[in-house]
């Protein structure tokens, strides 16, 4: 489903942009009026075979991109497996700069409805996503690894556009700015982790694959995790995730000697980086 959302709303937004392009052009007739007639016929070609093949993606885009919306509002976990959060978080991502970015007016249209083009319905059902899954740290940090389209200003343009159009209740917007902040936080974390270099297995967290700050053991299935990582996942499911136990979060152990260890490897590994600039030595 990813992959056809990717493709289909990759091809119905590409070819809205060369229909605007082509509109554009068209407009100023003085302009067109003066391009030489084979140039003219082969363009209006070109949107006559723009229009049939945008009429059809978009339709199809917009069928799957609300299948989405339903899937991820009854279920999560499948849209957290490693191999497909990181691919949703960059669609996502994608589609919503192409929405509110700054080359949103390229998809401005003469009578968008003749496309099944409906950029509100589409915002709309692209923010309904995130908000369906914001609830998840590993949504959250594939969000922030996502270098190519993700940006906090397109969540604030978002937000400011849906509001202004009462696209969305005011306590969703206040989600998804919650929101913004979780992934701006695992950015930062992301950042700090770089800068640590390769990090010993025993210190990664076996859900989030992320460095453990606060490192609790599972009392039925003896699993170590972050502390954050557990208490989101109970959230949404009452159970260790690794043998399915009914599990509360004050049930957690804590794990002092690993903390311990953990913060020593972080304070030694700044140590090191930090040696460098000071143990340069001047040469005449």
């Amino acid at each position: 489903m990813i992959n056809d959302v990717t493709y289909l709303m990759d091809e119905s937004l590409s070819e809205l942009t060369q229909i605007h392009n082509i509109q554009t052009e068209m407009r100023d007739q003085t302009a067109w009026a003066a391009r030489p007639a084979q140039y003219r016929r082969e363009r209006e070609n070109t949107l006559r075979g723009l229009e049939r093949h945008a009429s059809s993606y978009t339709t199809l885009g917009k069928s799957t991109v609300g299948l989405l919306r339903e899937f991820t509002a009854e279920t999560k976990a499948p849209f957290m497996m490693p191999e497909i959060v990181d691919k949703l978080a960059a669609m996502l991502d994608y589609n919503l700069e192409a929405l509110v970015g700054p080359k949103c007016g390229e998809l401005r249209v003469k009578e968008p409805e003749k496309y099944h083009f409906d950029p509100r319905q589409l915002l709309s059902d692209i923010l309904q996503v995130y908000l369906n899954l914001s609830d998840q740290d590993a949504f959250a940090r594939a969000v922030a690894n996502d270098g190519r389209s993700y940006k906090k200003e397109l969540f604030e343009r978002a937000i400011e556009r849906s509001r202004r159009i009462a696209l969305k209740p005011e306590s969703e917007l206040e989600q998804i700015r919650l929101f913004v902040v979780k992934v701006e936080e695992a950015k930062a974390l992301i950042e700090v982790e770089d800068d640590l270099g390769e990090i010993p297995d025993e210190f990664l967290d076996p859900l989030m694959f992320t460095l453990m700050r606060d490192p609790v053991v599972l009392p039925s299935s003896r699993t170590v995790l972050d502390r954050a990582t557990i208490k989101s996942h109970l959230l949404s499911d009452a159970k260790d995730p690794f043998n399915r136990v009914p599990l509360k979060i004050n049930e957690v152990i804590p794990d002092p000697e690993l903390k311990a260890r953990i913060d020593a490897f972080v304070a030694e590994r700044r140590s090191q980086r930090a040696r460098p600039d000071s143990d340069v030595v001047m040469l005449d």
